[in-house]
């Protein structure tokens, strides 16, 4: 499950240094770089809808942050 964000990605590594990228790579996983070629023929591949990819990104990131506030309570 991977819920990372361009927009914080690109913060961190701007601002947070090596340590913070690592911790947030570990929380929200790594985004994808570059082109996904082949990714149709992948096994277990398939198409989503844009409302579907939200949704389910959504989903993952207030459980990942849910965790998180859990940790630091």
């Amino acid at each position: 499950m991977a819920a990372a964000s361009p927009a914080e990605v690109i913060e961190i590594r701007d601002r947070g240094g090596l340590a913070a990228m690592a911790a947030y790579e570990r929380r929200y996983g790594v985004l994808a770089e570059g082109a996904l070629h082949g990714w149709r023929e992948a096994d277990g591949a398939a198409e989503t809808t844009r409302q579907e990819f939200e949704s389910t990104w959504a989903a993952a990131r207030e459980i990942l942050d849910a965790d998180r506030t859990e940790e630091t309570t």
